[in-house]
């Protein structure tokens, strides 16, 4: 014999039982379309707010060439060796030298680039 699956909805503590997850989540999702109905479409609308917010945000500030042309010129998976030696050689922080010689290597070639 099949174990019976319990839950209870969030809002009112009722409890639902079925064989399955799927048959057991189609039960609460028809109870809170019909007793919760005001609540649903508040969460609803409030994902649809969160959305559209983070959409509209740019994801990366500044020029998007010079942020992508620094992910291409520096991959993530650099840095693991030669961090101990350059980190001892300027006695400075490996992540701060590296944003530093890249941002210099980036104006080097901007500088050579001319608008038409």
């Amino acid at each position: 014999m099949a174990k019976l699956l319990t839950a209870k909805c969030s809002r009112c503590d009722r409890r639902f039982r079925a064989k399955s997850k799927g048959d057991l989540l189609n039960h609460i999702r028809t109870h809170m379309w019909k007793e919760h109905e005001d609540w649903m479409r508040r969460r609803v609308k409030a994902g649809l707010r969160k959305a559209k917010k983070a959409q509209s945000e740019p994801h990366m500030p500044g020029n998007p060439f010079l942020e992508t042309l620094k992910k291409v010129l520096n991959p993530t998976w650099t840095g693991f060796a030669e961090r101990p030696i350059i980190e001892k050689l300027t006695g400075r922080p490996y992540e701060q030298v590296r944003a530093e010689v890249l941002d210099a290597f980036v104006a080097q070639l901007f500088d050579g680039i001319k608008k038409l």
